[in-house]
């Protein structure tokens, strides 16, 4: 053999190699899968990372969200404050004497509306009532019953709101059905809505005691369904016919004992322009109302608002500019009711 080697050594040297060679194989493969790992922790790790950034952002993002909708919302608290204030304001002037010789209530305007603006229940409404007849204050409540009516009534409302003057309003509620908007207006330009009733039958309103009852309790119900507000009472009734005399006395007498039971007051009038006593002509309604009034200074003045009165309508101007001449404040039941 070469080099003196024998047949053994030189296998283990041919074979030296080969081993060689396998492990530096087994040291690539080792290599290769650590490398494989490692690249799998490496992008484990930035998606880690990058969703913890993202899960940042977006919490963030809502925080951010919720500044702005808490900065759009402090205008809206402030303009609800400054609203409040408004209301406040206006109740303060209702106080106070209005400027020239005809103050007035103010109206409800459509903030007031929104607060649910309602009559205020009183139980010293009878008797305030009362006193407006005894009083010597120049004071005049316009008062119309049987309404609304299509025609009339729109045009009565024209011309109150021209001269700036509230009246009160007794409704039947068969009326009030048929026409609802009209309601509303006269509601919200500031007239005091009152009953009158449902029918205006006298048979059926005065076939007993509950039944007159009755009849302003579903005038009441019409009433709430026209303003949309289940919370409206109008603490006032006027017997159809007034509350005592004639035909049906004795149920008159027994359902206002049943009304005060349930704390309503009712009224009546002490002047009136015969509108519904056969006066035609507007010359004939004020000769009428000037009769009636006499030497009163404190005036419930009697009118309608029914589609055939013509003659009140034409009448209304001249008996307004009339009490502004003479000085009177004209008033509605807001006042006792407030």
């Amino acid at each position: 053999m070469l080099y003196g080697m024998d047949e053994d050594d030189d296998e283990e040297k041919i074979s030296y190699p080969i081993k060689q060679e396998k492990k530096l194989n087994i040291k690539k493969v080792v290599l290769v899968i650590v490398a494989v790992i490692l690249a799998i922790l490496i992008i484990y790790i930035s998606f880690k990372v990058s969703y913890s950034i993202l899960d940042k952002n977006s919490e963030s993002n809502e925080q951010e969200i919720a500044k702005v909708e808490n900065v759009e919302n402090e205008p809206k608290k402030s303009e609800s404050k400054k609203t409040e204030n408004v209301q406040k304001d206006k109740k303060k002037n209702s106080e106070n004497v209005y400027e020239g010789n005809h103050p007035q209530i103010p109206l409800h305007d459509i903030e007031k509306i929104k607060t649910k603006f309602v009559p205020q229940p009183n139980e010293n409404a009878k008797q305030l009532i009362k006193d407006i007849y005894n009083s010597e204050e120049k004071q005049v409540y316009l008062t119309f019953d049987d309404g609304p009516s299509k025609d009339i009534t729109p045009q009565i409302l024209d011309v109150l709101k021209a001269n700036d003057v509230k009246a009160t309003f007794f409704v039947l509620g068969a009326r009030v059905e048929l026409y609802p908007d009209l309601l509303k207006r006269e509601f919200n330009e500031g007239h005091y809505i009152a009953n009158h009733g449902y029918s205006h039958q006298y048979s059926k309103v005065y076939e007993s005691r509950d039944t007159t009852f009755q009849e302003y309790v579903e005038c009441e119900n019409s009433v709430k369904n026209a303003l949309g507000n289940p919370d409206y009472n109008t603490y006032l009734f006027r017997f159809p016919g007034g509350s005592n005399g004639g035909k049906y006395s004795s149920v008159k007498a027994e359902a206002r004992e049943l009304f005060d039971s349930y704390g309503i007051a009712y009224t009546n009038w002490n002047c009136l322009t015969g509108d519904a006593e056969g006066k035609k002509t507007k010359e004939e309604c004020i000769e009428e109302m000037l009769n009636t009034k006499g030497n009163q200074n404190s005036i419930i003045l009697l009118m309608h608002d029914a589609n055939d009165k013509q003659q009140t309508l034409e009448a209304l101007p001249e008996i307004i500019q009339y009490f502004k001449n003479e000085g009177y404040a004209f008033k509605n039941f807001y006042e006792i009711f407030k």
